[in-house]
């Protein structure tokens, strides 16, 4: 397994109106990337998707961000609370080297205010998975025939059981009606299934 890290660093300002960023309560680093390998290197390209409950102080002003400042308009807001998602673009070049499954894992998130804003600083780590050649193993085909052959002779000797059954029962029951006396007859009356015999 291989391993190689980067930090990656991105501010983002918020309209005046908020009032000036103080403290973020939760935020997420997602990467999100596809692979295009060549002969000579590897690029990923995607994005670092941000999810952040961030926290405002109405009272301290904030000047109007220039031009050249990162402004996040879409906020949720409410009660000096914010939350807002944005997407960083992933760009990153490799060696061709890599042979493995290459996984991204974001840790060690800084946020600290920075002229009203937000500094969002984190560490991207790389982690390679080596493929492991899979091993052939041969199937005993014959087993798994063997097996099915035994579960159906098993269902039909069941059937045939279940079927015995019946017919012994069926045969109890002749029995039991030719040894009643001549003279008492079996009448049954469906009545909240209570079986009433009367003599005939």
């Amino acid at each position: 397994m291989t391993r190689h890290q980067w930090t990656v660093q991105e501010t983002f300002y918020f309209p005046a109106e908020y009032g000036a960023f103080t403290e973020a309560a939760e935020c997420k680093v997602t990467p999100g990337f596809t692979e295009d390998r060549t002969e000579d290197s590897i690029r990923l390209q995607g994005i670092y998707h941000i999810a952040a409950n961030v926290v405002f102080d109405g009272d301290k002003p904030v000047a109007d961000a220039s031009e050249e400042r990162l402004v996040i308009d879409d906020v949720e807001v409410d009660n000096n609370k914010g939350y807002f998602e944005y997407a960083v673009p992933l760009n990153v070049d490799l060696p061709a080297e890599y042979k493995g499954i290459l996984e991204l894992h974001v840790d060690e998130i800084k946020a600290t205010p920075n002229d009203g804003g937000l500094h969002l600083e984190w560490t991207v780590h790389l982690k390679e998975v080596k493929v492991q050649e899979e091993v052939a193993v041969a199937q005993p085909v014959a087993a798994e025939f063997a097996v099915e052959s035994t579960s159906h002779m098993e269902f039909l000797a069941n059937a045939d059981r279940a079927v015995e059954n019946v017919h012994n029962e069926m045969e109890d029951f002749l029995l039991y009606i030719a040894a009643l006396d001549d003279d008492v007859t079996r009448k049954i009356f469906h009545s909240n299934n209570i079986f009433v015999e009367a003599e005939g």
